[in-house]
């Protein structure tokens, strides 16, 4: 029941995310949120200003053109935003609404990270195998189970 809880929260983040694809994170030690974020376009970024996202406009897909990923994802800013505060994320839930992309999957794992809960699926979720072999937990919670 509290991983619903989290999820919940997470999903709340993404009402503050200015892109269109909305993805909000938490991350939990001790049974107390320790950070929250969201996907943020970062001032003077070179795409997606005043609300028209280059990828959509450009029929993009998940996980292709990397170059082209206009904001910060939620899990990097999580990372970046605890690192400020001196926040260790070693031992961490982190409870995001989309699977990690495969390098939010990397830092996640580089952080510490000790489990992954996530709603929504990206780009075949590239990044489980990696988890798994370093022993990081990953486990779906359904959307239904979140707003039903």
């Amino acid at each position: 029941m509290r991983d619903i809880y989290f999820m919940k929260k997470a999903c709340f983040m993404c009402d503050k995310s200015s892109c269109l694809y909305k993805v909000g994170c938490v991350a939990v030690k001790d049974g107390k949120i320790v950070g929250k974020s969201f996907n943020e376009t970062l001032k003077g970024e070179r795409y997606c200003q005043d609300g028209e996202c280059v990828r959509k406009k450009l029929n993009l897909s998940n996980g292709k053109d990397i170059d082209k990923v206009c904001t910060s994802h939620a899990e990097i800013t999580l990372i970046a935003h605890c690192a400020k505060k001196g926040i260790s994320l070693r031992g961490c839930f982190v409870y995001v609404t989309t699977f990690p992309c495969y390098i939010c999957t990397k830092a996640l794992i580089q952080a510490g990270v000790k489990r992954v809960y996530y709603m929504s699926d990206y780009a075949e979720n590239t990044g489980l195998d990696l988890f798994r072999a370093n022993n990081v937990l990953v486990e779906k919670i359904s959307e239904d189970l979140v707003w039903g």
